[in-house]
C-alpha cells in the first residue's frame, strides 16, 4: 500500500519505518568501527597505513554524492534505501574477510558508497515526514541513529572480547540490514516532496548553507575521528585491559543519543545559532578533558562531553538543507553533504599521519581546534 502524504496516520507509520532505517545505519557503521582494532592487528597495519586504508570509505561516500541527488530524483528515496541495503549486504562480509590492505580498501569504498546513498535517502524520508507532520523532528531521527550506533559499539566490544570473528559479526549485521529494508519498504513515503518544478540535478549550497556546511565539515571530521580512533586511543590509556577498549567510545555514543533526544526541544528554545555555538564549545571542552587528563575515567568523561557537543550539529544542518526553497531535499542534502563529508574523508587519514610522526594524543588535539573553529563560525549565523 502506498503512503499518502495527506495522512497523518501514514506519516506516523512512515516515521517508525524511517526510524528503523536510521537505527540500522548507526548499528552497521559502529559495528565496523568497533572491529577496527581487530582488523588493524589482523592485517599488521601501522597508524599511517590504517589511516590510508580508512580513507577509502569516505572516498566511496564522496563518490556517491554527485549521484545521490540524481538517483533519488529519478527513483525516489524509498527505492534508494532498499538499493543501499543490498550494497551493505554484499560489502560488510568483505570488511571481515579481507586479508590484504587493498582488499579492505575496496570493501570500504563500496561500504562508504552504499552508506552515503542510504544516508541521503533516509534523510530525505525524514524531511518528508517532517513536512507531512509540519514540525521539526530531525534530531529525533538522528537520536535513533545514535542508539543504533551506541548498541553497535557496545555489542562489537562484547563480541570481540568473546572471540566472535569479525566476518561472522559483520555478515550478520549485513543480513539484518536487508531484512529491515524489506520490512520497512512499503511503509516509507513513496513520493518525495518537491520544492519547485525545475530543479538542478546537482548544486553547491548557497552562501548561508555554505556557512552551515563548513560547520558541518568540522563536526563530521570530529565524528569520523572519534569513530575511527577513539577506541585505539582509549586502548593505549588502558594498556593491557583491552576488553574494555570500547568503553569510552560507548560513552561517547550514549551522550550522542541523549543530545539528540533533547535536540529538537533545545533548538526550539535556543534557536539554531545558540545551539550550534553551545555544541561546538562542548566539543572543545570534552577533547581538552580527554587529552589533558589521560586516565580511564577522565577520558570517558571527556568523550561523553564531546558526544553531547557533536550530537545535533549534523541533524540541524541536514534539516536546514532539506527544507531548501530552491532545491529538492535530495539535491540539497547531497550538496551540503559534499562539504560535510569532506571532513569525514580528511579526518581519519589526517589523524593517522599526524599520529605516525608524533602521537595519537597530539593528533587528536586537532579536534580541539575544530571545536573552536566551529564555535567561531556559529556566531556568524544570522538566525
Amino acid at each position: 500500500m502506498e503512503i499518502s502524504l495527506a495522512s497523518s496516520n501514514h506519516a506516523k507509520v512512515a516515521r517508525y519505518a524511517t526510524n528503523a532505517l536510521f537505527f540500522m545505519s548507526g548499528l552497521s557503521f559502529s559495528s565496523w568501527a568497533s572491529r577496527i582494532p581487530d582488523v588493524k592487528e589482523k592485517l599488521g597495519l601501522g597508524d599511517a597505513a590504517l589511516g590510508t586504508v580508512l580513507f577509502a570509505m569516505p572516498i566511496g561516500s564522496l563518490s556517491a554524492l554527485p549521484l545521490a541527488g540524481v538517483i533519488i530524483n529519478a527513483l525516489g528515496s524509498r527505492k534508494v534505501t532498499f538499493i543501499s541495503a543490498i550494497i551493505y549486504l554484499f560489502s560488510m562480509p568483505f570488511l571481515g574477510i579481507s586479508t590484504q590492505a587493498w582488499q579492505l580498501a575496496i570493501a570500504l569504498f563500496v561500504f562508504g558508497f552504499g552508506g552515503d546513498l542510504l544516508n541521503i535517502s533516509m534523510n530525505v524520508q525524514a524531511v518528508n515526514v517532517e513536512k507531512t507532520m509540519q514540525k521539526s523532528i530531525m534530531s529525533s531521527f538522528h537520536a535513533i541513529f545514535s542508539m543504533g550506533f551506541m548498541i553497535g559499539a557496545a555489542l562489537g566490544g562484547i563480541l570481540a572480547s568473546q572471540g566472535v570473528s569479525t566476518l561472522g559479526h559483520l555478515s550478520t549485521v549485513g543480513v539484518l540490514d536487508i531484512v529491515v529494508a524489506l520490512i520497512t519498504f512499503k511503509y516509507l513515503i513513496a513520493q518525495d516532496f518537491k520544492s519547485s518544478e525545475s530543479q538542478p540535478l546537482f548544486a553547491l549550497p548557497d552562501k548561508a548553507l555554505m556557512l552551515l556546511g563548513v560547520i558541518c565539515f568540522c563536526g563530521m571530521l570530529c565524528e569520523g575521528a572519534m569513530a575511527d580512533w577513539s577506541v585505539l586511543y582509549y586502548k593505549q590509556i588502558l594498556g593491557t585491559a583491552t576488553k574494555y577498549a570500547s568503553s569510552a567510545f560507548t560513552a561517547f555514543s550514549i551522550t550522542m543519543v541523549i543530545g539528540r533526544i533533547i535536540g529538537d526541544r533545545t533548538v526550539a528554545k535556543l534557536g539554531l545559532k545558540k545551539t550550534l555555538v553551545l555544541n561546538c564549545s562542548l566539543v572543545t571542552l570534552g577533547m581538552l578533558v580527554a587529552l589533558a587528563f589521560p586516565n580511564a575515567w577522565t577520558v570517558i568523561a571527556g568523550f561523553s562531553i564531546t558526544g553531547l557537543g557533536l550530537s545535533t550539529v549534523v541533524p540541524l544542518i541536514y534539516s536546514e538543507a532539506g527544507h531548501s526553497k530552491t532545491m529538492s531535499a535530495g539535491v540539497a542534502l547531497a550538496a551540503i553533504s559534499t562539504v560535510g563529508i569532506s571532513g569525514f574523508m580528511i579526518g581519519p587519514v589526517m589523524i593517522g599521519y599526524i599520529a605516525e610522526f608524533t602521537s595519537l594524543k597530539i593528533a587528536l588535539c586537532s579536534l580541539i581546534i575544530l571545536g573552536g573553529l566551529g564555535t567561531i563560525l556559529s556566531t556568524r549565523i544570522k538566525n
